[in-house]
């Protein structure tokens, strides 16, 4: 089954076409009827159908605009537009919004019929498209060549020149306009067993398959180039504009999440580093965006997380540590409490089969000793919170390397529940601070979650998260309350023209504003003004 939304703001055309219509018979299900485009963009941004029948005219937001947003935010969504307009010039603006098709009104159902089974058809060969096995094992055996995977490896992993970039990508095709530049990296896991068997195979198919819908919606004209790492991972450069180059990585993840959990039935993990302005630093924007992956411990799998949230400050740049020094590192910073001292066992016994001296094992754990303190400062958390009184001598003082891993167990279990405080207490404060801007700006009509997010320097998709797990309500849910808390105190202490008061609470469409303020307070503005005269509220 397909699911879809109807959109009418006739009642009678909506329901006629919702109870007249055997819509399983040709393989859908509704999931959604509404009255106007700006209604159905905000249930689509929660669960977007397979389809949409929608009708042009309506108020707040007709279908060509809504179908231009469609287009797009979600290509994978077929939109079909209802009409009884035949003119030219309505039909150039169908086809600028990326309409699908059309159904003149009034409807014949003999047309609508036809017209479902074809997109039914269209639907399913789309999904066999992407499901077919056979033929993600043929394309398995074609891959990039070989240097254009080394050079982007290379340029992720060692900072080049301009000019060496520049040249290497007219050589391989490639394309990183700019003005700014973001790394992210992906990895997707578990993954029907019917299709993906729990072998190297089925993770190999896994991987491939996701590449696949990654470079659909990455590449294609957006700016985006994919790749495979020795990691066995995903990378993508993205570039764009500098106000939105972040936002806009970041929706397009969120649309790579969605279909790869659709096509293929797997969680898809993204960690993404922080913007640079040239493409010689994506090197270190690829650093943190495989930091940031490591942080799925800490959130879950199957989520968009980018450093900036996780991480205050600049990482320090050319760390020197050994490879043990740098696992133990990825484990303090994403709390991992029982990695850390898993890490921590493995690198005593590491040592004690090498025989290591005395001298370079008190070298090394000073070393250590110094590395968690740079964390910490990092963090924004004062190096006492934690550091030992003395530590070169405390050092000096341990005995055996037993010793000296029971003391660095204590050290890491410290760093970790004050990193864990920290960033508790960080977040807290940038909520705060968010709200203070909401309430600040809530008469901007033009207010969005992207620029709340951004002013607290948080991305996206984590702050709407994060927002809804503080507050117990969404970003739009409080900024409406918010409104229409102001709206009631302008009803009953002025006398000012409901147009004038939707203006000065951020509605631009008193008309809008009224339904709105109707549908959360149970009557009119005009009702809720009189009511309060007559003392009843």
């Amino acid at each position: 089954m397909y699911n879809l939304f109807l959109i009418d703001d006739e009642d009678e055309v909506r329901e006629g076409m919702m109870s007249r219509t055997d819509w399983a018979r040709f393989g859908f299900r509704p999931a959604g009827a509404f009255g106007n485009g700006k209604d159905a963009l905000e249930a689509l941004e929660t669960a977007p159908p397979d389809l949409i029948i929608t009708d042009v005219c309506m108020p707040y937001m007709d279908g060509l605009e809504l179908a231009a947003v469609v287009a797009e935010r979600y290509r994978d969504v077929k939109v079909v537009i209802l009409t009884g307009y035949e003119d030219f010039d309505y039909a150039q603006r169908a086809i600028r919004s990326k309409v699908h098709d059309y159904l003149l009104k009034p409807i014949n159902f003999r047309e609508l019929s036809a017209l479902l089974n074809k997109l039914r058809r269209e639907l399913d060969e789309e999904r066999r498209q992407k499901e077919d096995l056979g033929r993600l094992r043929i394309q398995l055996q074609e891959s990039l060549p070989l240097l254009r995977e080394k050079f982007l490896e290379k340029m992720v992993t060692s900072r080049l020149s301009r000019e060496e970039i520049d040249r290497k990508c007219r050589l391989y095709g490639l394309s990183l306009p700019g003005p700014a530049y973001v790394a992210l990296v992906l990895d997707a896991e578990g993954g029907s067993p019917e299709r993906f068997p729990a072998d190297d195979t089925g993770e190999e198919l896994l991987r491939f398959a996701s590449a696949n819908i990654v470079r659909e919606i990455f590449e294609s004209g957006r700016g985006g180039i994919v790749f495979r790492t020795k990691e066995e991972k995903l990378a993508v450069l993205f570039s764009g504009s500098e106000a939105a180059c972040s936002l806009d990585a970041q929706r397009l993840a969120e649309e790579t999440g969605r279909c790869i959990g659709k096509y293929l039935h797997a969680r898809a993990s993204f960690g993404i580093g922080r913007v640079c302005s040239e493409p010689g630093e994506l090197s270190r924007s690829y650093a943190e965006a495989l930091s940031a992956l490591d942080y799925r411990f800490l959130l879950g799998a199957g989520r968009i997380i980018c450093i900036q949230d996780m991480e205050r400050g600049e990482r320090p740049a050319g760390l020197s540590y050994g490879e043990w020094e740098h696992k133990l590192l990825r484990a303090l910073r994403v709390g991992n409490a029982p990695l850390y001292r898993e890490t921590l066992a493995a690198w005593v016994r590491e040592l004690k089969r090498t025989a290591v001296s005395a001298e370079m094992g008190y070298t090394m754990i000073l070393r250590f000793h110094a590395a968690v303190l740079d964390l910490l400062e990092e963090a924004g958390i004062p190096c006492e919170a934690v550091a030992s009184a003395q530590p070169f001598a405390r050092v000096l003082a341990l005995k055996t390397l037993d010793e000296a891993e029971c003391w660095l167990r204590g050290l890491g279990d410290s760093a970790i529940e004050r990193l864990v405080l920290n960033r508790s207490q960080a977040a807290s404060a940038q909520l705060r601070q968010a709200e203070a801007y909401i309430l600040e700006h809530y008469a901007d009509e033009n207010l969005s979650l992207g620029e709340v997010s951004q002013h607290v320097y948080m991305s996206m998709n984590y702050f709407s998260a994060l927002f809804k797990q503080q507050r117990g309500e969404s970003f739009v849910e409080f900024l409406t309350r918010v409104r229409l808390d102001k709206a009631k105190e302008l009803l009953l202490a002025t006398s000012l023209k409901t147009y004038e008061i939707a203006s000065r609470v951020g509605y631009g469409d008193p008309q809008y504003f009224s339904v709105i303020f109707k549908r959360h307070v149970g009557m009119t503005p005009k009702q809720y003004r009189a009511s309060a005269g007559k003392g009843v509220r």
